[in-house]
């Protein structure tokens, strides 16, 4: 254990102040000296940012005339709004209020609706403006990497063929970004599951192909609209083993790269369809589940205990009758189709559940027992939970680092 500077401080106690300073900060703490630049550069300091509570985040797009070498160009601006609590008049009178990074690259439309969250990086698909001639349906898509914090922002092709990414994360021990792409088939009489056939992981940036990990046999999942939740260095997803008739999670270990399953909450008519596994603050793993019989209403369950899958408890109801949304036999059908279900920590309301939907975006309170209707300002395209990451750009994109253009 190493210690610097005049008062001969150890390594993981420079660490620990270091995670209680404004991220912002983190820019002149590396510019100490070398030491100093280290201990902030390492995957454990990241790790230690991460266990933050987490923040509301609103992914917005728009369209502007730039002039550019004495012409006027169009130019797909991605706007990124950061803050925690529920978007409310009086979050704009504090100190501390919304805090806008956007992005656009001038080669590619960005897909704003399609954005996901891992590790505090941003992951989409893009579009190039001008497609390469020869391109054809076989080519693999192409996806943007974004740390709005530090800016670094990478670009690589999925491998080629159908298929879609369904995780990403910083490895554990080199805090690489790796990203999990899945190939996957439609699960017959049943538009909203899908099952996986084939999972490959990239390293970003460090020269190396797709590889393939074995997949557990016979899963059917959620489609586009879910996505993997980190925990514990884990990935996880709600899957339904085939003949089984119950829903379990699938969980991928980061560090050794193994797929494997865990038992989800033993509760008759659970449907992955209209289920969601998330974080709660605490970090403590629950499930969301909309009830099956009348009066609809959503159930969250909770681990205790990451490592006694018996551990898992009924926590509490939340009642849907305050919401005057679809007729209530429409409701499995409109909480499967949801964009986004987040839980996040906010700093006036305490913990709270949104559900982002066609007509708009909707926050119930844990504490008042009470939904509300949120309004962002401007037209939302995602809504997402979001932890800050301060690792180098380098480190997390290796050779794939790409320069941008970040308007505002």
């Amino acid at each position: 254990m190493a210690a610097h500077g005049p008062f001969l401080l150890p390594d993981d106690v420079l660490a620990d102040i270091l995670a209680r300073l404004p991220r912002r900060s983190i820019g002149c703490f590396r510019a100490v000296c070398r030491a100093w630049n280290a201990i902030a550069s390492s995957p454990s300091a990241d790790r230690l940012f991460a266990k933050r509570p987490a923040a509301v985040t609103a992914i917005t797009e728009k369209n502007r005339s730039l002039e550019v070498d004495d012409e006027r160009r169009p130019v797909y601006i991605v706007r990124f709004d950061f803050f925690r609590g529920r978007w409310h008049p009086d979050v704009h009178s504090h100190k501390r209020g919304p805090c806008p990074r956007a992005v656009s690259l001038d080669d590619v439309t960005i897909a704003a609706e399609a954005f996901r969250s891992w590790d505090g990086v941003l992951c989409t698909r893009v579009f190039p403006r001008e497609p390469q001639p020869g391109a054809g349906a076989g080519a693999g898509a192409d996806y943007m990497l974004w740390n709005p914090l530090t800016n670094a922002c990478a670009v690589v092709s999925a491998p080629a063929g159908e298929g879609r990414i369904i995780g990403g994360y910083a490895h554990p021990a080199t805090g690489r970004f790796h990203l999990l792409h899945c190939s996957d088939v439609a699960v017959p009489r049943h538009r909203d599951l899908v099952a996986p056939i084939t999972a490959r992981i990239l390293a970003v940036g460090d020269g190396t192909a797709w590889r393939e990990v074995p997949l557990p046999s016979s899963l059917s999942m959620m489609g586009e609209r879910d996505h993997s939740v980190s925990l514990h260095g884990n990935l996880h997803w709600l899957v339904q083993p085939a003949g089984s008739g119950k829903v379990a999670l699938l969980v991928f270990d980061t560090a050794q790269e193994k797929f494997w399953v865990m038992a989800a909450p033993e509760r008759p008519g659970l449907d992955p369809a209209t289920a969601r596994s998330r974080v709660v603050p605490g970090g403590k793993l629950c499930v969301l589940a909309l009830t099956q019989q009348p009066p609809v209403a959503l159930e969250v369950w909770m681990l205790d205990d990451y490592s006694d899958t018996r551990s898992w408890r009924f926590r509490e109801t939340v009642r849907l009758d305050s919401i005057r949304l679809p007729p209530r036999s429409d409701w499995p059908r409109w909480f499967a189709a949801a964009a986004a279900v987040e839980v996040v920590e906010g700093v006036h309301e305490g913990e709270e559940i949104f559900i982002q939907h066609e007509h708009g975006i909707i926050a119930y309170s844990v504490r008042n027992k009470v939904w509300r209707n949120v309004s962002v300002g401007q037209s939302c395209a995602a809504l997402l939970v979001h932890r800050e990451s301060v690792m180098r750009p380098e480190i997390s994109f290796g050779k794939a680092l790409r320069v941008f253009r970040r308007r505002t």
